[in-house]
């Protein structure tokens, strides 16, 4: 949705309480309830004439819930990806890609169909060669 220049705050705000260095399923969760809000409410704040500040608020909120969508769905713990609920990184499971595509949707009270449905799939492992882990030893 197209948002108000003033949103981009918010938009940081929400992102570095829920999902900053330190993430679980809990802060995850409550960024993406603040982001849908955020969305919900734009509506009737948006510029008649909207500028380039504009659109770039729409960007940052959907690269926002793109990022809390794929977080929420990684359950380890994964280089800068850190869950305290998960704090294990687990290759049997998530030794893969996560692709995630923007697809129409509809908010309540928008008007026609907005951009607002994100699908979330992981990509097959097999083409990826093993995991090679370097010890002190090994050196």
């Amino acid at each position: 949705p197209l948002l108000p220049p003033e949103a981009r705050a918010a938009i940081q705000r929400v992102m570095t309480a829920g999902a900053g260095v330190l993430r679980s399923a809990a802060s995850l969760t409550e960024a993406a309830r603040a982001l849908d809000a955020l969305a919900a409410g734009g509506d009737d704040r948006k510029p008649a004439e909207p500028g380039v500040d504009a659109w770039e608020t729409a960007n940052l909120h959907l690269v926002a819930r793109a990022l809390v969508t794929a977080a929420l769905r990684r359950a380890e713990t994964r280089g800068s990806h850190w869950r305290e609920d998960h704090p294990e990184r687990d290759d049997a499971q998530w030794r893969r890609h996560l692709v995630l595509t923007a697809r129409p949707g509809h908010h309540p009270g928008a008007e026609g169909p907005v951009l607002c449905a994100l699908d979330v799939r992981a990509t097959d492992t097999t083409a990826f060669p093993e995991t090679v882990v370097v010890t002190k030893e090994k050196q």
